[in-house]
């Protein structure tokens, strides 16, 4: 297990905002502070600060994380994320991933990329 997995978690970059929505946003980016070595980097911390489920969407683009925000129907599986009202979750991604997100209502996703549980 990674050493990074077992320490708190410590912000190396800002917060940003995936304005999730009816209609999925065009993807963004929250970019590591340049003096990071990449290699220690690629964890994010998820805040759903809305009242509705977000179906998260990522992708090496924008236009691949908005087309991955889609809700999974029965028999339809998706590779959306689920972050209920109020989750707050760290994942690991790429730095260079984009995130977008699906809501049946305008709900605020906060993103702060960083290292550690």
């Amino acid at each position: 297990m990674s050493g990074n997995s077992q320490i708190a978690f410590n912000p190396i970059g800002n917060t940003v905002v995936v304005a999730a929505a009816g209609t999925a946003p065009t993807g963004v980016q929250a970019p590591v502070f340049a003096k990071v070595n990449p290699q220690a980097a690629g964890q994010y911390r998820f805040v759903n600060a809305g009242s509705n489920t977000v179906f998260l969407g990522t992708g090496s683009t924008a236009a691949l994380a908005q087309a991955a925000a889609v809700a999974p129907t029965a028999g339809s599986p998706t590779a959306a994320i689920v972050l209920l009202p109020g989750a707050i979750e760290i994942l690991r991604f790429n730095i260079d991933t984009f995130f977008s997100g699906l809501a049946s209502g305008a709900t605020t996703i906060y993103v702060t990329p960083g290292q550690g549980i």
